[in-house]
């Protein structure tokens, strides 16, 4: 697939990168960005043989959120979004905010290697991942609030209080301060920190690990934590994850790894 403002890359089996690639603009979003991403991953949900997925940001920045210079908004379509909020939240809203669904809903874990600044939407992208891998360089700003908006926009709060609190996450949502990368290691907004010559190198090692682990267990594990972040009880977690078990148990692959494991074990 073509595309002019991403870049999609397989640089070895079972791996491919997402590269958001507006450099001049800090990979600020455009509705063209985000119909480019939706055409990506609506092909990436039905190409099994992509089993883990990075995504990261062209040049000196993850992305700097919606791009307010967008030409968009200034077509008769797009001035039609802002005729009512009935038609914003249905024409535009939403669009945006499905981006962070579609993420969620892909079978392939995302890495996502954060460089530079991840602002706004661009924030919201790496909260969305499954494993931030983030460069020294890297800072989160939610930026909503500073310019007249909820702090809770695509996802925010939902992904942050889960991951780092509810009085961290309504200090930073409500503030809309800048986390710089020592903080986010600190408060476990990130999995790991890294320099920044080692970020892409790091992401490609980790997903690697994760390529080596069975196919099905891997995409069963992401769907367990995905459904199981809102279970009910501890009780409906198990049945979920007792339910995903019994079916790898009974799976091919199981046993083979089951007895080189064992044969290692032994050796050992």
């Amino acid at each position: 697939m073509e595309f002019s403002t991403l870049k999609f890359e397989e640089p070895e089996p079972g791996i491919g990168i997402i590269t958001l690639n507006r450099p001049d603009r800090l990979n600020a979003i455009t509705m063209k960005m985000l119909k480019e991403l939706y055409a990506l991953f609506h092909d990436l949900g039905r190409r099994q043989e992509v089993r883990v997925l990075i995504i990261t940001g062209a040049g000196r920045g993850f992305s700097s959120g919606a791009d307010i210079k967008d030409e968009f908004p200034t077509t008769k379509e797009g001035l039609g979004f802002f005729s009512s909020a009935a038609a914003h939240l249905e024409e535009g809203q939403k669009l945006y905010a499905g981006i962070i669904v579609e993420m969620r809903r892909l079978a392939q874990p995302i890495i996502a290697a954060v460089n530079g600044t991840a602002a706004g939407g661009g924030m919201c992208m790496a909260l969305a991942s499954d494993i931030i891998i983030a460069a020294h360089s890297a800072k989160f700003v939610s930026s909503f609030i500073n310019i007249g908006l909820s702090g809770g926009e695509l996802g925010t709060t939902y992904f942050l209080p889960r991951m780092i609190g509810y009085a961290r996450a309504s200090e930073i949502l409500m503030t809309g301060r800048t986390v710089d990368a020592a903080e986010a290691e600190k408060i476990g907004l990130v999995s790991r920190l890294v320099e920044e010559e080692k970020l892409l190198d790091t992401a490609i090692k980790t997903a690697r690990i994760l390529l080596s682990k069975s196919p099905l267990g891997l995409r069963l594990t992401k769907e367990a934590l995905k459904y199981n972040l809102d279970a009910s009880s501890l009780e409906a977690a198990i049945e979920f994850e007792n339910r995903n078990q019994s079916i790898l148990c009974c799976a091919p692959e199981f046993f083979e790894r089951f007895d080189a494991f064992m044969k290692k074990r032994r050796s050992s």
